[in-house]
């Protein structure tokens, strides 16, 4: 067993009948999917927090208390929220006591120490967690044993031009990530497969051992995402919710769920929140790229933060 599985916070956190919130991309609503038929959560909202003036917040009830509910795929860094997420980098190593002080926080990067710049000053931002925090969230739900053993996904299962596989994987485009920086996702896919189970090991054998072959079925996916109304070819639907358009989210929840076997997500009238607005910064253009990420992220109007880049800080932030 990995070490941080006996972190009090895994268990804090992976608990049944909780309430989440999940981003709006392919990444988020599988993630919501997994959490919602292994540990039968409730998705009370969803959530598109970029570093955009339109981030937004869509919630069934706009009376939901924050800080009852689990940020799933989103990088919300108010200390009470609970979060699991992969794209916070921590800043430096000073950044790590203060992430996991409220113990309600699961991140690979944290857990591993990646960060954005080390102790030399150098810039470690590509040795990042390469991956999809629905790919984090199914191998800890196998080591937890939630996942059951005699439980197993039909990988090979064929959905048109791609399989069952292709589809998981386009999840934060772990192929195309492995076809460019091949030394780091492998590294990354063996730590996930240290302490997942059957099914993260079968998929990421997949992604060590097919990923150049796998990489031109990416396009087809895509393709069929964006078929299915996502304005993103990541399975990106924010747009979806900003139209209201109900019968084309509920069509892509659908397929999403008959392909992976998964419990499909009650979709009910929302509410847009108006709360959140977001900007992103060229870290390129200041010399002090430390200082800029430390005077907006601990604003008291700060929402959610992540390195899009090693040169793009994207920050979102309460409106007043």
């Amino acid at each position: 067993m990995a070490p941080f599985l006996n972190h009090e916070t895994v268990h804090n956190i992976f608990k049944k009948e909780k309430q989440c919130i999940v981003n709006t991309d392919l990444d988020g609503i599988i993630s919501g999917m997994l959490l919602q038929t292994f540990l039968n959560w409730k998705i009370v909202g969803f959530s598109h927090c970029t570093g955009k003036p339109d981030d937004e917040l869509w919630l069934y009830d706009s009376n939901n208390d924050f800080s009852e509910c689990v940020f799933v795929d989103l990088p919300v860094c108010i200390d009470e929220i609970t979060v699991i997420d992969q794209h916070f980098v921590l800043l430096d190593q000073n950044s790590i006591q203060r992430y996991n002080k409220p113990k309600n926080k699961l991140n690979p990067n944290v857990m591993r120490e990646r960060l954005f710049k080390n102790a030399s000053g150098y810039n470690e931002y590509t040795k990042k967690y390469p991956f999809g925090t629905a790919h984090f969230i199914l191998a800890l739900l196998e080591n937890l044993n939630i996942i059951k053993t005699d439980f197993s996904f039909d990988f090979e299962k064929k959905l048109g031009s791609f399989d069952l596989a292709d589809l998981m994987l386009r999840a934060d485009r772990v192929i195309g990530n492995t076809f460019q920086y091949t030394n780091n996702c492998l590294d990354w896919a063996n730590w996930l497969m240290e302490f997942g189970g059957t099914n993260t090991k079968t998929l990421f054998n997949k992604v060590k051992n097919e990923y150049a072959q796998r990489l031109e079925l990416e396009r087809y996916v895509e393709a069929k995402l964006t078929s299915l109304g996502c304005s993103g070819n990541d399975g990106e639907c924010s747009n979806l919710f900003r139209g209201k358009n109900y019968e084309k989210i509920k069509k892509y929840f659908e397929f999403l769920s008959n392909s992976l076997g998964l419990e499909q997500i009650p979709l009910m009238n929302f509410h847009e929140s108006g709360a959140l607005m977001g900007k992103r910064f060229d870290l390129s253009l200041n010399l002090n790229q430390i200082q800029l990420i430390e005077n907006e992220t601990i604003k008291n109007n700060i929402f959610s933060f992540a390195l899009v880049n090693m040169k793009t800080l994207s920050v979102t932030y309460k409106k007043d």
